[in-house]
């Protein structure tokens, strides 16, 4: 039998992570105009099984950052997260790399 001081903090833990860290981590950094907006992809999955929109706002020209957004991915530039967990150790690029600026329908990211 399992003691009751044990379920009570399993309990304790769940509702925390579920009824707050959870909620507040789908909608990270996001205002409330950024959660009700359209997003690219929306007519396409009318009833997504998982819905999440994190936000970060970077100060910076669409065309100073898409250089690094088209490099991300495993075995590419890395993920700019957590190498250990996010790209099996490998360090994430610190530079814009030429040969991964190019992506194309149907490449794995």
């Amino acid at each position: 039998m399992v003691p009751i001081g044990i379920v009570a903090v399993l309990v304790v833990v769940a509702v925390a992570f579920f009824g707050l860290y959870r909620p507040w981590h789908l909608k990270w950094g996001a205002t409330r105009e950024e959660l009700a907006r359209k997003m690219p992809g929306d007519e396409i999955v009318r009833r997504p099984i998982f819905n999440a929109t994190r936000v970060v706002t970077v100060n910076a020209r669409p065309e100073d950052i898409w250089p690094w957004i088209v490099q991300i991915g495993f075995g590419r530039a890395g993920w700019y997260s957590i190498d250990l967990f996010d790209n099996l150790g490998r360090h994430s690029s610190e530079r814009i790399v030429p040969e991964l600026q190019h992506i194309e329908i149907g490449d794995l990211v």
